[in-house]
């Protein structure tokens, strides 16, 4: 059948989009636009058209399209897919073969067997080298140990901060709208106070130095208790860690169109920086002024997710979900976007971290999840070396955000996302389970 991609395509831009007018079934298929922002080579008109060829039976117009689709997001499973069946389709055997070789070197999972769209290859001994693949990629990667459990069903946990001073964790809850701490004896209990008015708790990071724990909020369906005259809005809170409480709130100004601050990350200097998903921007509050201010936009943003900086500080990595992994220059503005290693996928990055002049990321839109480490060149235009660090952990429930403690990554395994719906309904209390917090060794 034609591949109608996995959680690349849905289940961010589901959760990260639901402001937007797109109707449900548009968010779970790869066909039309992800978002009202889009960058500056529009290719919904090469996927449109690629997906009424396969209709037609108009193979070679499908894999035409879906060609010129990748030339703008190199690598994309789904489109890399969609292609291996039109060569099928049209009877070049070796085409699909090599084509579906490129997923399977990617590290990623497919059942290809049960595609009647393959029906021509099953038996050759190419396919089931293929299929042999496929299966090697769903076996576990990694070590990661149990840092914690937290005993509270429903929270959808996305962020997460550590304060070194006090040796405490801060979770952050989507659904439930606040903050719980965590401390060394994994005592548990509410951060926040329901009167700071947060909405879902994203991104979230402690300034040691300062005593100050910053917050990336927004308002959305996927929350208990959602106002809809509230839709769209979202903005960082930032506590003192010294007395427990809020101390104040910076929203973002323009209210023209819908925004979701997804994730921060901190400079030396303290300044807060942001990434806007829904309307795709970087913000920053300047310590300076004490105000949140567009820093950047760019046509070629789509989906924007985790930020770092690189040990300079000269620039900043901007994680899109749909486009890869951009360097920016700090000074100048200007945007690149950093060419993957070979066999790789730069796609569906959620949590962007840098250690020892490498970066570590949390990718939650492939199949099968997984947690990797990227190996720049000097001038941080390619991937030199890309390492699965943890993969198929079977506790895994789409792993979202981290936080890097000494050379530990500390990171959230299982979201449970899909248990919320877009009118935001939880899911029974059977169908959840205790958030569980990860620790791998770097």
């Amino acid at each position: 059948m034609y591949h109608c991609l996995n959680s690349l395509d849905c289940a961010r831009v589901l959760r990260d989009s639901v402001i937007t007018i797109l109707s449900l079934a548009i968010l779970c298929c790869p066909w039309i636009k992800h978002s009202q922002a889009q960058s500056g080579q529009d290719i919904s008109q090469y996927v449109q058209k690629a997906r009424a060829a396969y209709q037609q039976k108009d193979y070679s117009t499908l894999i035409e399209n879906l060609k010129q689709a990748l030339a703008v997001r190199p690598n994309h499973a789904s489109y890399t897919y969609n292609i291996a069946v039109g060569y099928a389709l049209s009877g070049n055997q070796t085409e699909a073969y090599s084509w579906l070789n490129r997923l399977a070197d990617m590290g990623l999972v497919y059942n290809v067997s049960a595609d009647k769209d393959f029906a021509s290859l099953k038996d050759t001994s190419e396919f089931k080298n293929l299929v042999q693949k496929f299966e090697t990629n769903q076996k576990p990667v990694g070590n990661s140990t149990t840092a914690f459990t937290v005993h509270e069903k429903g929270l959808v946990p996305e962020g997460i901060a550590y304060d070194p001073v006090e040796k405490t964790f801060y979770l952050g809850s989507v659904y439930k709208r606040k903050i719980l701490s965590i401390d060394q004896a994994g005592a548990v209990k509410d951060f926040s106070a329901p009167a700071d008015g947060l909405w879902s708790v994203m991104g979230m990071r402690v300034d040691a130095a300062r005593r100050v724990l910053w917050v990336c909020t927004a308002s959305h369906p996927q929350m208990m208790d959602f106002n809809k005259a509230e839709t769209g809005l979202s903005g960082i809170f930032k506590y003192d860690l010294r007395t427990k409480r809020l101390v104040k709130k910076y929203m973002i100004a323009s209210t023209a169109k819908p925004h979701w601050l997804g994730d921060l990350m901190l400079n030396s200097r303290g300044d807060v920086f942001a990434s806007d998903s829904v309307t795709p921007a970087i913000y920053v509050l300047d310590h300076r002024t004490d105000g949140l201010e567009l820093f950047l936009e760019n046509s070629a943003f789509v989906n924007p997710q985790g930020l770092a900086f690189s040990a300079d500080e000269k620039k900043i990595f901007l994680a899109d979900y749909l486009k890869g992994i951009f360097a920016i220059d700090v000074r100048s503005r200007t945007v690149s976007l950093i060419k993957p290693a070979p066999h790789t996928t730069m796609l569906g990055f959620d949590g962007l971290y840098s250690y020892r002049g490498t970066l570590v990321g949390v990718q939650n839109g492939v199949r099968p999840n997984r947690l990797v480490q990227l190996w720049l060149n000097s001038t941080a235009t390619e991937v030199q070396k890309f390492e699965i660090r943890e993969a198929n952990n079977p506790i895994f429930d789409e792993p979202t955000l981290a936080v890097i403690a000494e050379h530990d990554l500390f990171y959230i395994a299982n979201s449970q996302w899909e248990t919320v719906d877009e009118q935001g309904h939880l899911a029974p209390a059977e169908k959840l389970h205790d958030p569980i917090v990860l620790k791998l060794r770097l």
